[in-house]
């Protein structure tokens, strides 16, 4: 049914008209609430306005009221500034640690649900098409990695205006920015920003850093490697603030074993080549799960790195994963519980 309405109104002169529109097919009473509410909050600032993106100049001729997320890792600082979403993108289903029965990160699950915001679709399956029932006047892009629906940003322009954002080398703070600029949420994306500023400075005066250099790092989920991340990675921006003396991959094991020239927060590294890759003395494993946990200890690449053998292996939870200014604070929680003074 769906597919039989979209050919209509991808095809005709409605896919202008849907934005002004009222709550129609997907959409729900929640939905309304969410966005009469949002909306009345404020209409500070000037409308219409440019925003360069990471996809050109976007124009918006006034301040959205509905905002379909199709990435579940946008849709958290989308929440964080409190911006009117209505539908998100999700990732897996009931993922221990990580996601809810909706496939939206705990982190940020309860607002979600608060709000009413439906999902969209699952990661594998992305339909740009799905959105059109939400009449969105503003649609959310993240440029690349896992949850990114750019290879369908052709459809999605003749449904509403598209902000796209790239988050992969971007710290969560100027994401946050960026977003409370398209949604006219500026104050709101300042204040998270300032909160979580003075809970660093905190966090920092609280903890007792290890000894040597630290390398940080994600184990691959099918334990193959792991991606080193970059100083260009959000959690080494926060990790470098702290205080931690951090680790860089070196050249001469880069090779050919990058992510890909658009992502600048991770480098690839196979198991032969993952304790020269990560030569820190302390290794920190972030967004690991019991799985990641087992692999840690029994696979050898791991298992005999002098961090390993010395004890000097940390973790972060699942769900800093991707960071937000949710996830971001959960992060802060591990490294104090850990190297708290």
């Amino acid at each position: 049914m769906i597919n039989g309405v979209v050919s209509v109104l991808l095809a005709g002169t409605l896919a202008g008209s849907l934005a002004a529109c009222s709550s129609e097919g997907n959409s729900t009473t929640s939905d309304e609430g969410a966005s009469e509410s949002k909306a009345a909050s404020s209409d500070d600032g000037e409308w219409p306005r440019t925003i360069d993106t990471d996809n050109g100049e976007l124009t918006l001729e006034a301040k959205p009221e509905r905002i379909v997320s199709t990435s579940v890792t946008l849709t958290g600082s989308l929440l964080a500034v409190d911006a009117p979403v209505v539908a998100s993108g999700a990732t897996g289903e009931n993922v221990e640690d990580l996601s809810d029965e909706n496939g939206f990160f705990i982190q940020w699950s309860d607002e979600a649900k608060e709000q009413g915001v439906e999902k969209l679709w699952d990661k594998p399956s992305p339909v740009a098409e799905r959105a059109v029932g939400y009449a969105p006047d503003l649609i959310v892009v993240a440029k690349n990695s896992g949850d990114s629906a750019f290879d369908q940003i052709d459809r999605l322009e003749q449904i509403a205006p598209v902000l796209v954002v790239d988050y992969s080398d971007a710290s969560w703070q100027d994401v946050t920015t960026k977003i409370g600029e398209a949604t006219g949420q500026e104050e709101e994306a300042e204040d998270v920003i300032a909160d979580f500023d003075y809970r660093i400075d905190e966090v920092r005066d609280q903890i007792e850093l290890p000894d040597g250099t630290t390398s940080s790092f994600i184990v691959f989920g099918d334990g193959e490697g792991a991606a080193a991340l970059t100083p260009e990675a959000p959690q080494n921006q926060i990790l470098s603030r702290l205080g931690f003396d951090l680790t860089e991959v070196p050249e001469d094991i880069k090779g050919d074993t990058s992510m890909g020239k658009d992502r600048g927060d991770i480098i690839s590294l196979a198991l032969e080549n993952v304790q020269a890759g990560l030569p820190g003395d302390n290794w920190i494993s972030a967004s690991n799960s019991k799985d990641k946990e087992e692999e840690l200890r029994s696979q050898p690449a791991f298992s005999t790195a002098p961090a390993v053998v010395g004890d000097r292996l940390y973790t972060t939870p699942p769900s800093t994963f991707r960071l937000d200014y949710f996830s971001a604070n959960i992060l802060l929680d591990s490294i104090l519980e850990q190297f708290g003074k």
